[in-house]
């Protein structure tokens, strides 16, 4: 019985920590493309604020699951008002762990 509780307890901890790993990865390839997309300067940083990441189960056969990413930039126009344009990314992620950028809205 022992056996068995540290089994089940071991493979849930390898997947909570496979997720943890998939949703950081999609959201560092996510704020790259952001930038490149967007021309922001080099150095520009997000916080875990400006950033959402959910994941969906995918209906597309060879899609394991796709993970949307939202980003919120802040901005400033010309009379100084703040504006927030908010970006999401769709990300698919492959039977063979590959990520391929889905849409860019």
């Amino acid at each position: 019985m022992k056996r068995f509780a540290i089994l089940l307890f071991s493979t849930l901890l390898f997947a909570c920590a496979s997720d943890k790993k998939d949703t950081e990865t999609v959201r560092d390839m996510a704020v790259q493309e952001v930038k490149k997309q967007m021309n922001l300067p080099e150095g520009t940083t997000f916080n875990n604020e400006n950033i959402e990441v959910t994941e969906e189960e995918s209906n597309t056969e060879g899609v394991e699951t796709v993970y949307v990413v939202k980003i919120s930039i802040k901005s400033q126009d010309q009379d100084g008002n703040e504006m927030i344009k908010t970006n999401t990314l769709r990300y698919e992620k492959a039977d063979d762990d590959t990520y391929k950028l889905a849409s860019f809205d």
